[in-house]
């Protein structure tokens, strides 16, 4: 394959897909390849330590990951603002999929108590699949918020 059939080709891959984009210059029907491209833009990557695990997730889904660490930001903004120590509410949040080609569970969990401030603060991230592979890892708050933040904004 020539260098200028592969820049064409990869511009295919990078055009907005339209019922014409869909059809191959050698083939009469439908390009798979562009299709499976289009969906993967729904994947979410979390970056955590030096492992990136993606998968699918819902836009909405991503909105509500999204207010909850905002409301576990505020809860450390209340915790340096506090005058006296007292409990704070840990963070939870949990999701199941239908496991059809999206994860069947994924959970998001943070205790407050543990960490003195946002910047310190990690979050338990437990991921499971349909097919029984389950992933459980902790990562930075920082790190996860930048990484949602990202694929809430790519799917505006």
């Amino acid at each position: 394959m020539s260098s200028h059939t592969f820049v064409a080709h990869r511009a295919a891959f990078n055009a907005p897909l339209t019922s014409r984009s869909l059809r191959s210059p050698l083939t009469k029907g439908p390009q798979k390849r562009q299709l499976i491209c289009a969906q993967a833009g729904k994947n979410l990557s979390l970056h955590i330590n030096e492992t990136t695990v993606s998968f699918p997730l819902e836009t909405s889904k991503a909105q509500e990951i999204t207010s909850a660490l905002n409301e576990l930001l505020q809860t450390f903004k209340d915790k340096q603002a506090a005058e006296r120590p007292k409990r704070w509410k840990p963070m939870e949040f949990r999701h199941k999929g239908n496991g059809e080609g999206e994860l069947a569970l994924l959970e998001l969990f943070c205790n407050p108590n543990a960490y003195s401030t946002a910047f310190d603060a990690k979050i338990l991230v437990t991921m499971k699949t349909a097919g029984g592979i389950s992933v459980t890892t902790e990562g930075r708050l920082s790190a996860i918020k930048s990484d949602i933040d990202a694929f809430a904004e790519q799917q505006k």
